[in-house]
């Protein structure tokens, strides 16, 4: 029994008889009378009572046209799925961003990824750099969001694994607490050396903004702070500051969720942003959905308002 037979079997009792549903079938009468044969004979039961008055369905065939729509049905959904899948307005995306990037960049991508593909599932994580990192090496998740203080040289270290795209540069601030809340507009490495500095935690595998800031405190000495906290994220730093614990660099898109205890100041002289890498598998495919949303990762990056 195959989706044909029961289509077939579908038109006769709707029409009620052989003739009528041959003809809304385009096909002969005998053709579709020999293929609901073949269909009882490998079904080893009567379906139809014929008559003059055409024909009925008997308790199998009650129950066989049943099915009938029930697969009909199906089948429709299923085509009108995988047409939405293979245009990018179905099916699921899995994406991990480091947490700086969910203050106000992965916002609005959700809301214009939400807007074109209402039905995608979306799922969204914010682990630390280097696991996001580890999962797309290993092909748990589909897309990476991180920070990166060297894109050229990261992407060279893996171009045999990964496509990197650049998305955007996110301007660094000073992030201090309450009681530093009267230094100048504009502060020098070496006004904060006395502070402990709140950072993410090194990773070989993966430099970030703790490598740009020792790159800074080696060219100058006096600007190196006495006392450094790690953190797992930037996001943690947050209420590490507003407690007055120290002091950290973070994206100017901070300063929307920083609250009342945390103030912000720029960085003296010509200091460096980080910029934000997203990265997938060169050996896989992306969904329609996820090259989609790839599209507008890119576009809201362009734009540059969204730090």
């Amino acid at each position: 029994m195959d989706s044909r037979q029961l289509s077939y079997f579908r038109s006769v009792v709707d029409h009620g008889s052989f003739t009528h549903a041959a003809a809304a079938l385009d096909m002969t009468q005998p053709s579709l009378s020999l293929s609901i044969r073949k269909l009882e004979k490998e079904l080893d039961v009567q379906l139809l009572t014929r008559g003059r008055a055409g024909v009925s369905t008997t308790e199998a065939g009650d129950y066989l046209y049943e099915i009938a729509i029930k697969m009909e049905t199906l089948m429709t959904e299923a085509d009108q799925r995988i047409r939405e899948i293979a245009g990018g307005l179905a099916g699921s995306i899995s994406i991990n961003a480091a947490p700086e990037f969910n203050w106000a960049f992965m916002p609005e991508v959700l809301s214009r990824m939400f807007e074109v593909a209402p039905d995608v599932k979306l799922f969204l994580e914010d682990p630390e750099p280097i696991i996001t990192l580890e999962r797309v090496l290993d092909g748990s998740i589909d897309l990476g969001l991180m920070p990166s203080i060297d894109p050229r040289a990261f992407a060279q270290q893996h171009q045999d694994q990964l496509v990197v795209h650049v998305v955007t540069e996110f301007p660094m601030l000073l992030a201090v607490p309450e009681r530093l809340k009267d230094l100048p507009d504009e502060v020098s490495l070496a006004d904060i050396a006395h502070e402990t500095w709140i950072l993410p935690k090194h990773h070989d595998e993966f430099p970030g903004l703790p490598d740009l800031l020792r790159t800074a405190w080696f060219q100058n000495p006096e600007s190196k702070p006495a006392h450094i906290q790690e953190v797992s994220t930037l996001q943690t730093a947050m209420p590490l500051v507003a407690g007055g614990i120290g002091v950290a660099l973070l994206p100017d898109s901070a300063q929307r969720h920083a609250g009342d205890h945390v103030f912000f100041k720029k960085i003296k002289g010509d200091f460096p942003g980080m910029q934000a890498i997203l990265i997938y598998r060169k050996d896989k495919d992306l969904s329609p959905a996820a090259n989609q949303l790839v599209d507008i990762i890119l576009e809201v990056g362009a734009e540059g308002k969204y730090h």
